[in-house]
């Protein structure tokens, strides 16, 4: 009775004991992390915020550019869009496509394999 009762005390010494170095490392690193963050953090410079403003105002030109561009692109898409509908449906007459929503697909990769597999086989 007394072998059981010593083993479970030394079983106990052991695993306070390595709890205890655990929490100690880990205390440990939570100093060397923030010790490490507050000498490489990134120092403000006031001078740095001036001289980009001139840059930026340059830059916004390309911008401008990049958003006509993309404006373009959005119409040539809404027309296609327009004409696939209107070949699907079988009619000549105008649609007007008043917005467009992107709808994504929530089917687990299996599932898209699977139809794929079934689309390809019927061919």
């Amino acid at each position: 009775m007394s072998d059981f009762g010593s083993t479970m005390t030394y079983t106990l010494i052991v695993t306070l004991f390595g709890m205890g170095i655990v929490f100690i490392v880990l205390i440990l690193l939570q100093y060397i992390l923030e010790s490490m963050r507050i000498i490489f953090s990134p120092k403000k410079k006031e001078a740095a915020v001036q001289k980009v403003t001139p840059v930026a105002v340059e830059a916004a030109e390309p911008v401008q550019q990049a958003a006509a561009a993309e404006m373009e692109d959005e119409e040539e898409l809404l027309a296609v869009i327009a004409a696939a509908v209107s070949c699907c449906m079988g009619t000549r007459s105008n649609i007007v496509v008043r917005s467009i929503t992107r709808v994504y697909d929530q089917t687990p990769a299996w599932g898209r394999a699977g139809r794929s597999e079934q689309m390809q086989s019927r061919f």
